[in-house]
């Protein structure tokens, strides 16, 4: 499998078109160039028999070497058997989580799934 294909001048120099194109790196990882101009970098990989594909961030602010190595800390993951879109998910959640139970200490409840909390909510319910 080819790797690296590209310069960053080829992705710099990149011009939106009538539809949104793909412009290949090799090894699963993709620069999108959307018609309004915006460059998204995307990994495209299989997982339990699915196909699926994870954004890495956007170009220019997400550079071709950050792009390249997060896809590879993907590839990592799939070959131990992990989907990365999933522990991206988890991650998000646990920092959702974490903002709610910061906004109910300050509300002066106790946090989610905590033992008050469990014994609160059976209380209130009788």
């Amino acid at each position: 499998m080819a790797e690296k294909l590209n310069k960053d001048a080829v992705y710099r120099a990149a011009k939106t078109k009538d539809k949104d194109y793909f412009i290949n790196d090799g090894g699963g990882l993709f620069l999108m160039v959307k018609t309004n101009g915006t460059k998204l970098w995307h990994f495209i990989f299989t997982c339990e028999g699915k196909r699926k594909r994870l954004s890495l961030g956007i170009y220019p602010d997400t550079t071709l070497e950050v792009a390249r190595r997060k896809s590879e800390e993907a590839r990592t993951q799939i070959a131990d058997g992990i989907d990365p879109a999933e522990v991206r998910d988890q991650a998000k959640q646990i920092k959702q989580l974490s903002k709610q139970n910061q906004a109910r200490i300050k509300e002066g409840l106790p946090s989610i799934d905590s033992f008050a909390d469990v014994t609160f909510g059976f209380y209130r319910k009788r």
